[in-house]
């Protein structure tokens, strides 16, 4: 009997260690609808859902946006390939419409590619993880996707974006609140990752929507254009060693013990971290003197000098 306990619970825990390395934060929600901004000035994409928030972008009028929800009076977007919120009142919005969203990648091992925009749709092809498609539309939900002269219908929550919509013309913002040109790549990243304190924690996700600790930090250094790995341990293999004296703003911070990382977090100066902490806490800033995680240090890597 103790052999077939034994037996069942390492199934249960490979199985629960795949299903969390499976879902990617792009995956984590369904798109909703197509924003198109329609304020003369241009629209900004913020942060937070507040107009005292850091300003991501400036989108022109014209220039469409990918609708993940509405909160209050705003809503959270995806606009050229940065996550943040933009005011309702200034966005058109339709759920159906045919819009060259440029490339996108599958996240599942697996999708199915349906004839029409429902789960209820027969099958046309399958595809594997990884694999490119062009989006040229999007129905209630789905996008509807062009590769390899096949035509079809994939779940918006089943594609990561990898490219700009093609008509947009607005460029991204320049992150965090330092905007000098000397100000250092490190110290951009600290600053945007400060800009998220207050968000909340959810296993396995690496969005504004939610994130855990290794996905907030794989967030922050995607939205400054550098690609890291997904969990804490494999964030490991990035960067380059430094030593705890010559920590700078940007660098990661690992905690654990031996060679396995089990919290990361950024470093922002002054001896001072930020990271999503837990469900309760959310993303917050932390001293790395508090005992909690004086005990669990492990090392920092530096990304960008």
């Amino acid at each position: 009997m103790k052999r077939i306990l034994s037996v069942v619970l390492a199934i249960a825990i490979t199985l629960s260690l795949v299903l969390s390395c499976s879902f990617s934060a792009s995956a984590t929600e369904m798109k909703t609808a197509i924003g198109t901004v329609e304020a003369t000035s241009g629209l900004r994409l913020r942060a937070k859902a507040t107009t005292a928030s850091t300003t991501l972008a400036v989108a022109p009028q014209g220039d469409h946006v990918v609708i993940i929800r509405k909160t209050g009076s705003w809503y959270l977007v995806n606009y050229n390939l940065h996550i943040g919120y933009m005011h309702a009142d200034y966005l058109r919005v339709t759920d159906s419409i045919s819009i060259d969203l440029g490339k996108g990648t599958l996240d599942p091992w697996l999708t199915n590619v349906r004839k029409s925009a429902t789960t209820s749709s027969a099958v046309i092809d399958q595809l594997s993880r990884g694999k490119k498609v062009k989006i040229v539309g999007f129905e209630h939900d789905w996008y509807k996707v062009a590769y390899d002269s096949i035509i079809g219908y994939i779940r918006s929550d089943l594609i990561t974006l990898v490219e700009k919509p093609a008509g947009n013309h607005g460029i991204s913002a320049s992150v965090g609140s330092g905007s000098s040109s000397t100000t250092s790549k490190g110290q951009k990243i600290a600053d945007y990752a400060k800009s998220f304190v207050g968000y909340p924690y959810v296993y396995g996700g690496a969005s504004p929507s939610g994130f855990d600790c290794s996905g907030f930090v794989q967030y922050v250094y995607k939205q400054n254009g550098i690609s890291i790995n997904r969990t804490a341990t494999a964030q490991l293999s990035n960067g380059y060693y430094v030593s705890y004296n010559d920590m700078k703003p940007g660098d990661i911070i690992y905690f654990g013990y031996g060679n396995s990382a089990s919290h990361v977090g950024i470093y922002i100066g002054n001896g001072n971290f930020v990271h999503a902490q837990n469900s309760s806490t959310g993303v917050v800033i932390t001293s790395l003197s508090q005992s909690y995680y004086a005990n669990r240090y492990l090392c920092a890597h530096r990304i960008v000098d």
